[in-house]
């Protein structure tokens, strides 16, 4: 499984790079639940499911703070600096950013593609584009 951030530098720029879910810290259940570990990734605002019919491209989008993960089909996810991801079932996307512009979900495959969207609340250092 694939995990990727979507975030956006001081120009507003939008970047993608690799995120390790492992590299961060996790709590571990008390008693009966020693060995399940949580990490919290942040406070949900919405939940969506997102279908992507075969060849829908749209253009570069306004992104929202969100925690995406896509359960079936085949997905690419482009940035505004030309950097793409192409996401298989079980991979993910952090979105970090708010501007305009910020991405672009395509799918390439013959099938249709099923996004399930996490919709995080708005932080003031996202408003401010330090994503």
């Amino acid at each position: 499984m694939a995990v990727y951030r979507l975030y956006a530098d001081e120009g507003g720029a939008t970047h993608i790079e690799s995120l390790d879910l492992f590299d961060r810290p996790w709590e571990n259940g008390p008693g009966d639940f020693k060995g399940v570990g949580g990490s919290v990734l942040g406070d949900a605002s919405r939940v969506m499911l997102m279908r992507f019919e075969r060849g829908a491209r749209p253009p570069l989008h306004r992104a929202v703070p969100c925690f995406a993960v896509l359960l079936a089909g085949s997905l690419v996810v482009s940035s505004s600096d030309g950097t793409n991801v192409e996401l298989a079932p079980g991979d993910a996307v952090r979105v970090e950013t708010t501007g305009r512009g910020g991405w672009r979900l395509g799918n390439r495959a013959n099938g249709e593609a099923l996004l399930a969207v996490v919709q995080m609340p708005v932080t003031k250092v996202q408003e401010a584009g330090n994503g």
